[in-house]
């Protein structure tokens, strides 16, 4: 289970984008239930947290970190290991799947509706669908908007949005179904992002300190086991 729930967290690592100045933006979840914050600094670096209060990421110098809290103290693991353990339990867990068989997996292609405001911001809305009497199948999956001012966030969760394709690439070989979100996210600033809805943005000066490593990143064999994944 502990595997589980840090693989499923590489899919909202922030990477490290160009910015004019800082930038703070907040996502909130339906009734408070999830949050998300992205900070972003002048030159580049990314902190991003989900409401786990006991893990978060950092990207500098284009390198993504997990950082997990544990009973020794922090944890640092570089992404690409935390990638690579992940294909070998996957591995592990299918080991005769054939290769072809992991272009089957179902693709996440997104249906372009009407402009929609949210929270006081316009965009543009995708959805999972278009019925045949044109009206969209639920809520939206990603809201983008071309404001100028949210383009520091739209380069970040796009280049996120890309590392975390580029590591599930090492056990889905060539398939790729998020193609279909990787060219939304090229449209604008997601002020919707799978059931969260951006709140605030703001300019504040934020401290060079949340941007450094509590600590040297671990080993792989130490990410193994920190990830609870057992032996290679």
């Amino acid at each position: 289970m502990r595997f589980m729930k840090i693989s499923a967290a590489i899919g909202v690592l922030a990477f490290a984008t160009p910015a004019l100045a800082d930038m703070t933006a907040n996502y909130v979840g339906l009734n408070g239930a999830m949050t998300m914050k992205i900070e972003i600094a002048s030159n580049g670096d990314v902190r991003e947290q989900t409401g786990a209060p006991n893990a978060y990421f950092i990207t500098r110098d284009d390198h993504g970190y997990m950082i997990q809290a544990t009973f020794d103290g922090p944890a640092v693991m570089r992404v690409e290991d935390m990638a690579t353990v992940m294909a070998q339990q996957m591995k592990k867990m299918m080991p005769n799947m054939p290769p072809e068989k992991r272009k089957d997996a179902p693709s996440f292609a997104l249906a372009k509706g009407g402009e929609v405001t949210i929270r006081g911001r316009k965009g543009i809305a995708y959805y999972m669908g278009i019925a045949k009497d044109g009206k969209p199948i639920g809520d939206p999956v990603v809201v983008t908007s071309t404001d100028p001012e949210l383009a520091p966030l739209g380069v970040a969760m796009q280049h996120q949005f890309n590392m975390s394709v580029a590591m599930m690439g090492q056990f889905l070989g060539d398939s790729n179904p998020w193609k279909g979100m990787q060219d939304v996210l090229k449209t604008g600033a997601p002020i919707v992002f799978t059931g969260l809805q951006l709140d605030t943005v703001n300019h504040d000066l934020i401290p060079a300190a949340r941007f450094v490593l509590p600590t040297e990143p671990l080993k792989i064999d130490e990410v193994r086991r920190t990830m609870g994944a057992g032996p290679k």
